[in-house]
């Protein structure tokens, strides 16, 4: 399968074929030159074949251990799977020490499917459930581990790959929380590589609360007699209020209607339902009066129409520190400005927020455009090339130095 996948595409991707440049430690040498668009045919080709993996699965086991094969064959035997499902790889630097780069990347695919996620090749994209949320991002750090191990590069720092799985604020310790609490004290600077939003800085990690609200109402007492309310008349009761609210002066702070699901079609009345939503903020304390509004407004409503209505906290991470990742993200624009990718700013809750709470500086660096909706799912193959720059120029100038921060 992996054959063919190459073949179709080798003759898709022939326009791309160019030269590579690349620098050894510190820059201080120049790398043979490759061809660029043979390694974007690796990682297309690792996506596909990666997201047809079921997911979720204990540990991300079936992933994971995909993964660690396809790293032994690529060099580095010594690559590790901890009980957690963590694995990681490792590129020891020139000279023994202590501070690593790492470049981590999240494997899992909450909503896979076995036929939405089998994956569709065309002349300039691949679509398919799952190809854009984790499979080209984990493609894309598999093959640069490889090139990395073929070329024989070694850096001023240790450069550490992580495949492993994150839920942001889940109150259960997460697999790379797990990995970090370990590692933390070891790790200089961190990016958590993405599949989409090529060109997008984090440079405000907002935090976030995540809730639950679950709904339920009276059944009709009578076949045919409505209920008083059901519970989707509730449920957009509660979206609606609560889309009326500007929570900070600054208007900051902002609510997301994350999923809602009611009812199971003509002829049944929907007495059950569930609401999820978020909570965006860059400052702690907005956050946590955000919180407490939205359980008193969700609270009010459910008096009023006389339903029943259980909430629950289901994750809650503190907005990040930008400060911390001024120079890190100083240097991403530097590359940007270098391989012609637009920069633009975004305000995310996740990785780089998380990163932040352990006191470690972080980025966040996308591969290539492309579309994640309800309805379709796809990425885009001609900007995997420059996605693919991108990381090669980061680690330039990340792990290439010999000391101190970035400024």
């Amino acid at each position: 399968m992996g054959k063919n996948i190459l073949q179709q595409l080798s003759k898709l991707l022939s326009p791309l074929r160019g030269l590579l440049p690349r620098r050894r430690v510190g820059g201080s040498a120049k790398v043979a030159r490759v061809d660029a668009a043979s390694y974007v045919n690796r990682i297309v080709s690792d996506a596909i074949l990666l997201n047809e993996i079921p997911s979720p699965t204990e540990r991300e086991a079936a992933r994971a251990e995909h993964l660690q094969q396809r790293l032994i064959e690529l060099g580095y035997p010594g690559s590790s799977l901890d009980e957690h499902g963590n694995l990681s790889a490792l590129l020891p630097a020139r000279e023994a020490g202590d501070e690593h780069v790492l470049l981590f990347t999240d494997i899992r695919c909450e909503d896979y499917s076995p036929i939405e996620s089998m994956t569709k090749l065309e002349a300039d994209r691949v679509r398919g459930r799952g190809i854009a949320e984790n499979s080209i991002a984990a493609a894309s750090l598999l093959v640069l581990a490889e090139y990395l191990a073929r070329n024989e590069i070694q850096y001023s720092r240790n450069v550490t790959f992580l495949f492993t799985s994150f839920d942001p604020g889940e109150r259960e310790p997460q697999p790379l929380e797990r990995f970090l609490q370990a590692w933390k004290d070891r790790v200089r600077f961190a990016a958590h590589v993405r599949g989409l939003d090529l060109g997008g800085m984090e440079d405000r990690p907002l935090g976030t609360c995540k809730l639950s609200v679950e709904v339920r109402t009276e059944e009709p007492a009578l076949p045919g007699k409505e209920p008083v309310a059901s519970a989707i008349w509730v449920l957009a009761a509660i979206a609606s209020r609560l889309g009326s609210i500007r929570w900070d002066a600054e208007n900051k702070t902002f609510l997301n209607v994350a999923r809602m699901d009611a009812g199971v079609g003509f002829g049944w009345p929907a007495s059950e339902g569930i609401l999820e939503l978020e909570v965006f903020s860059p400052s702690a304390p907005a956050l946590d009066v955000a919180r407490k509004a939205v359980e008193a407004t969700i609270g009010s409503i459910a008096v009023e129409a006389g339903a029943s209505v259980e909430m629950r906290v289901k994750a809650f991470l503190p907005p990040g520190d930008p400060e911390i990742n001024t120079g890190l993200n100083a240097i991403v624009r530097g590359v940007h400005d270098r391989l012609r990718i637009k920069s633009r700013s975004v305000s995310l809750p996740g990785y780089v927020s998380f990163l932040n709470s352990l006191g470690i500086p972080g980025v966040s660096l996308g591969i290539t455009t492309g579309k994640k909706s309800y309805g379709e799912e796809y990425v885009d193959i001609r900007p995997i090339e420059t996605g693919f720059r991108q990381l090669l120029a980061f680690l330039d100038d990340c792990a290439g130095w010999q000391g101190g921060s970035p400024s």
